[in-house]
């Protein structure tokens, strides 16, 4: 392999990879203290945001999990975060909603968000997020992902 043809592809691909690990460390960190993972702490700012859901349209809306989460919801029901009440419109369906627990959750979880967000804003200017998210969705183009970012409004 001619290393200097791919070393600027290959120095993107260990940053992306390196960035998502430090990032991934610093919020597990952070949620560990309220005793929450980052893919909990995920469906409960969905759901806090979003209200009642079906699994399936919960499943939507999720980077962190691939494919069915009921593994997961199914933690969280057990934990008290989570409940699962029938559908006035349609009684054969469940729909998804918090706890008092749960929304108490999801407020911490929103300000340890928050907090690492003013961070990344000391780190960049929004001109600077900007392009990077530009460049970031640009890689994910045409890809599942880039459609959950769209359902969730995150689209440069």
């Amino acid at each position: 392999m001619d290393r200097n043809k791919y070393s600027k592809a290959e120095t993107f691909r260990y940053e992306i990879l390196a960035v998502q690990r430090q990032g991934n460390r610093l919020l597990n960190n952070l949620l560990k203290e309220i005793g929450l993972t980052a893919s909990q702490a995920e469906v409960l700012r969905i759901l806090d945001e979003w209200k009642n859901l079906s699994l399936k349209d919960l499943g939507h809306l999720l980077i962190c999990e691939s494919g069915s989460p009921s593994r997961l919801l199914e933690r969280m029901c057990a934990d008290g975060l989570v409940e699962k009440v029938v559908d006035p419109k349609d009684s054969r369906y469940v729909i998804l909603q918090l706890t008092t627990q749960g929304l108490e959750k999801a407020k911490l979880v929103e300000g340890i968000e928050q907090g690492l967000y003013e961070q990344l804003m000391q780190l960049y200017s929004e001109k600077e997020l900007e392009t990077i998210n530009s460049l970031l969705f640009r890689f994910l183009k045409g890809q599942a992902l880039a459609d959950t970012l769209k359902r969730r409004g995150y689209e440069p």
